[in-house]
C-alpha cells in the first residue's frame, strides 16, 4: 500500500499530488528526521546526529499519515520544518538503508544520491523533500489542505 499526498480543489478535483510509494518509505524519512531532532545530552553522545535541527518536528513527525490532512496553517509550518530539513540533510552522508528502500527506481533513472537529501525520492525519482515544499506552497497558495490518500 502506497502513500499518495494530494490537494484538491472545492469540487473535488485534484490539483497537485505526490506519489511517496510505500508508507515504509515515509516512515523511514520521519525516523531519520526524528534521529536529526533535539535530545538531551546523553541522547547526544549515544546519537551523535541527534539535535542538528532547532525543533522536534511536530508537523512532519507527530502527524499520523491514515487518512488525514495537513491544515493550511499546518502546511506553513510543514513548510518551515522541510526547509530546515533540507538544509541539515544536504550535509549530511548518503544512507545506503535508505537508498535500498528504492534502488529499484535508482537504478531505473541512473541516479546516485550524494546526499541524505537525495536519498529521498518519489516515485518520479524528484526529490521528496522538494517534493512537498511544492506541495505545502500549492497548499497555501490555494487555500487547500494536504489530504493523506
Amino acid at each position: 500500500m502506497g502513500l499518495y499526498l494530494c490537494i484538491f480543489d472545492q469540487y473535488g478535483e485534484e490539483i497537485c499530488g505526490v506519489e511517496v510509494g510505500l508508507y515504509r518509505y515515509f516512515q523511514e524519512l520521519r525516523d531519520t528526521v526524528a534521529r536529526f531532532t533535539p535530545k538531551g545530552p546523553i541522547a547526544r553522545l549515544i546519537h551523535p546526529g541527534s539535535g542538528r535541527l532547532s525543533s522536534k518536528m511536530p508537523t512532519l513527525l507527530v502527524h499520523s499519515d491514515c487518512n488525514g490532512s495537513w491544515s493550511v496553517s499546518e502546511c506553513r509550518e510543514l513548510k518551515q520544518e522541510l526547509e530546515e530539513i533540507k538544509q541539515v540533510f544536504i550535509q549530511e552522508p548518503v544512507s545506503p538503508e535508505t537508498v535500498a528502500l528504492k534502488q529499484d527506481i535508482f537504478k531505473f533513472y541512473g541516479v546516485t544520491p550524494q546526499n541524505l537529501f537525495e536519498c529521498f525520492i518519489d516515485s518520479d525519482c524528484e526529490f521528496l523533500i522538494d517534493r512537498l515544499l511544492d506541495l505545502c506552497d500549492c497548499a497555501i497558495e490555494k487555500k487547500r489542505p494536504i489530504m493523506f490518500q
